[in-house]
């Protein structure tokens, strides 16, 4: 019989799942009472006690409270946490230790408790002070996202344009400004609404976490920010007065040739060219390069701005580089005739030519006497040698300092050098008055041929 009891473990599982049936029916049938627990938020009231004296406040610890109540075994689980009301009321604080004594009350389903909840930890809540700060912000627009192609953020409008933030002083440091954010992603007219204002550290990050002890005096700012049409414009520099002798005005040098201005379409409809003018672009008596600090805003016409520079202030250099003199050689092939009588032949003698012209080093590398166009009119001439002016075609690149004279020989076709120079020998005896003359009125003639370009190259 003993070893039956022992050693039967089937019969002793039927009497667990028995005895556990039991239990449940007496459960349900007496539905005892029980003691549960319920973790409740701690609500701080009367703050305005604190506010009165400028102080803020921060909750130490735990900011939940275990609330105990007795309550029928079958309703427990009808009773929430949000069925309680747990608060702490600053007037009540000891000031000594900042404790606070933690009221419950029920809110809902007060009918299923069989007693009055009590608190049963903490007791007290714990709170520091510090002193409250009030300080004005003027509000800053920080437009997200990129205005659609051709157009450009302009100035926005915030009403109010000013706003008061209370808060503990500790707080209050970490606030470098206050502002508002606002979408114009793809924006191509003006876009408006209302927004909530944000604060933000000194690197222009959101500051987040400063809690709900940090408030903004005042509701949300409304704001409306323009859209402006987008224009590229180049810069034209006036630069006035005269270099030094013997040097030349090149030209202004600066990294930024053209910038991006906006405004209203009516307003870029009348400008095509940024001038820039003033006593600094002047080089008057200059020897070297002039260094010039321009401020663009100062030359922009009123309604416009300038975007996309992170500075509107450039640096120009105004070119001014030393004239050199070059000597060209003149061969006879680099002579070109015009006007020739079909009837006589033509020769350029091979004299020692030489053309001195003044200009930049850079310039005169690339000149050469074939590309000086040089041209003699010989219509004029009869058989024997001539001294004739050369006309030089030169660009405005240069000045010539000095031409020589060009020597031409007229002799008929099919005679022999002999027979040319005999020919030429006697015209030389019978006409030795004209052809005197012709050298005398050719020289002068290249003299003022001389005289001539030089005028046209200053």
């Amino acid at each position: 019989m003993k070893e039956k009891l022992t050693n039967n473990l089937a019969i002793k599982l039927i009497a667990l799942f028995c005895a556990f049936f039991v239990w449940l029916a007496v459960v349900n049938v007496a539905n005892p009472i029980k003691v549960s627990t319920r973790e409740v938020p701690v609500t701080i009231t009367n703050d305005q006690v604190l506010e009165q004296a400028d102080l803020a406040y921060d909750v130490v610890g735990k900011k939940t409270a275990t609330i105990n109540f007795k309550i029928r075994t079958k309703d427990d689980y009808k009773v929430k946490a949000s069925d309680f009301n747990a608060y702490a009321d600053l007037s009540e604080m000891y000031d000594v230790t900042g404790a606070i004594p933690i009221r419950v009350e029920v809110v809902n389903n007060e009918e299923l408790l069989e007693s009055t909840p009590v608190v049963k930890s903490p007791e007290v809540i714990k709170i520091t002070t510090e002193a409250l700060q009030t300080k004005a912000f003027t509000l800053k627009a920080y437009p997200q996202g990129k205005a659609a192609d051709g157009y450009e953020a302009g100035e926005v409008t915030m009403v109010p344009s000013q706003v008061t933030v209370k808060g503990p002083t500790s707080l209050i440091g970490q606030i470098s400004s206050v502002g508002i954010r606002f979408n114009i992603d793809g924006a191509a007219a003006d876009v408006g609404g209302t927004a909530t204002p944000e604060y933000f550290d000194a690197n222009g990050n959101v500051l987040s976490d400063l809690g709900d002890s940090v408030k903004t005096v005042g509701g949300d700012v409304s704001y409306t920010m323009q859209i402006l049409k987008v224009k590229e414009v180049p810069l034209d520099f006036d630069v006035s007065g005269e270099v030094a002798d013997g040097y030349r005005y090149t030209g202004p040098k600066t990294d930024i040739k053209s910038v991006s201005v906006a405004g209203l379409k009516t307003d870029l409809a009348s400008v095509s060219t940024l001038t820039i003018q003033g006593p600094s672009l002047n080089v008057q008596g200059a020897t070297k390069n002039v260094e010039c600090e321009i401020d663009l805003d100062d030359y922009l016409p009123s309604g416009l701005t300038i975007v996309g520079l992170d500075s509107t202030t450039i640096n120009v250099t105004l070119q001014v580089e030393k004239l050199i003199e070059k000597t060209f050689t003149v061969k006879p092939e680099d002579v070109t005739l015009n006007g020739k009588n079909s009837s006589y032949s033509y020769t350029v003698e091979d004299t020692k030519m030489e053309v001195k012209v003044q200009g930049l080093e850079e310039d005169l590398s690339s000149l050469s006497a074939a590309k000086m166009n040089i041209r003699v009119d010989v219509s004029g001439m009869g058989l024997g040698e001539h001294t004739a002016a050369a006309q030089f075609q030169l660009g405005d690149a240069y000045k010539m300092l000095s031409a020589p004279a060009v020597t031409v020989r007229v002799s008929e076709h099919g005679s022999s050098s002999a027979q040319t120079t005999e020919s030429t020998e006697s015209d030389r005896g019978d006409t030795g008055s004209q052809s005197s003359s012709n050298r005398e009125s050719g020289a002068s003639s290249a003299k003022e041929n001389v005289d001539a370009e030089s005028g046209n190259a200053a």
